[in-house]
């Protein structure tokens, strides 16, 4: 598939009428290529450090960190109008300082190694997100880029796409396929818009890719993989995709950025200041808790608390 780079003057119409929720501003350094390690979270559980294996019936889903997500030196990030502090505050009340997130990832394994976004690479945004273990911490599995045979990114933010190139725009993964909203690629890459933008270099990287019919656009539920459904969670980007695993009856959803941290489960009218349409993002994860709820089966998010996952039982949240 070969998606097309341009827009219509209608296109453009559009993008002209419509705005987005602004998020934090980082400065992108790239001179140290591993970041990471010289900082206070280097061997940190939660976040740099977060790695695990859950078994969904006879297969394994893997959780990496790339990195960390420093949210209280953001501390408006995640909360709401009457608590716009909520989840650093909360947080911190609990007692564990700084709040922060992982900048997670997760491997669906089986016939195809799939990887579930990919990190925010070797750099730093202003010592708020930090990134660059995802090769290491890949590689204490025993899997390395060139094992990949799909990458499937929930959503185009830089902290989900950094590792899709390096810095030339040259894709870093060379024997996978790429899949994504199809919504995202018109917003991102097509029209060009976001207040937080597709790195040049990834946008680069994903072009090359296009041209080669190396990637994979999405509308809607769609089976990618043995086990592996793409399901629509638009909202915090108008293509945002979640991804449901399965195996032997047993089940579990990679929120993405549809839910930041599990909190959100009872305080359902935080939102991120990265949402693109906060409503919108609000119903999705409340559509998809419910249905987990209903139906059962485990959640995970990026950014969740040591990439660990959880379930949902008569609306509270349960660590699995």
């Amino acid at each position: 598939m070969n998606p097309e780079h341009r827009m219509s003057a209608a296109d453009q119409a559009t993008a002209d009428r419509t705005t987005e929720e602004p998020g934090p501003d980082f400065h992108i350094d790239y001179s140290d290529p591993e970041p990471v390690l010289r900082s206070p979270y280097s061997d940190d559980p939660v976040t740099a450090r977060a790695t695990g294996s859950l078994t969904v019936g006879s297969r394994t889903l893997l959780s990496v960190s790339d990195g960390y997500f420093l949210v209280d030196l953001v501390p408006d990030f995640l909360g709401s109008p009457a608590a716009p502090h909520g989840f650093v505050d909360q947080v911190s009340a609990d007692g564990d300082t700084p709040a922060r997130m992982p900048v997670g990832a997760f491997v669906w394994t089986g016939n195809k190694t799939v990887l579930i976004d990919a990190g925010f690479g070797p750099r730093s945004g202003a010592g708020i997100l930090v990134g660059g273990e995802l090769r290491r911490n890949l590689a204490g599995f025993g899997l390395t880029f060139a094992d990949i045979d799909a990458v499937a990114i929930t959503h185009l933010h830089p902290d989900h796409t950094g590792w899709l190139a390096d810095t030339a725009g040259t894709p870093l993964f060379e024997n996978a396929q790429i899949f994504l909203g199809a919504k995202d690629w018109e917003y991102f890459i097509v029209e060009e818009r976001g207040t937080i933008p597709v790195d040049p270099h990834i946008r680069a990287g994903l072009l090359a890719l296009a041209d080669k019919d190396r990637v994979t656009l999405l509308d809607g539920e769609a089976v990618i993989g043995d086990g592996l459904v793409r399901l629509d969670g638009s909202g915090h980007t108008p293509g945002h995709s979640l991804y449901m695993v399965e195996d032997g009856g047993e089940r579990a959803i990679v929120f993405g950025d549809a839910m930041y941290c599990p909190q959100q489960l009872t305080e359902t009218d935080w939102v991120a200041a990265s949402d693109i349409d906060p409503v919108l993002a609000q119903r999705t994860r409340e559509r998809y808790l419910r249905e987990l709820d209903d139906n059962g089966g485990l959640a995970l998010g990026c950014h969740f608390p040591g990439l660990k996952a959880g379930r949902v039982l008569s609306g509270a949240w349960e660590t699995a």
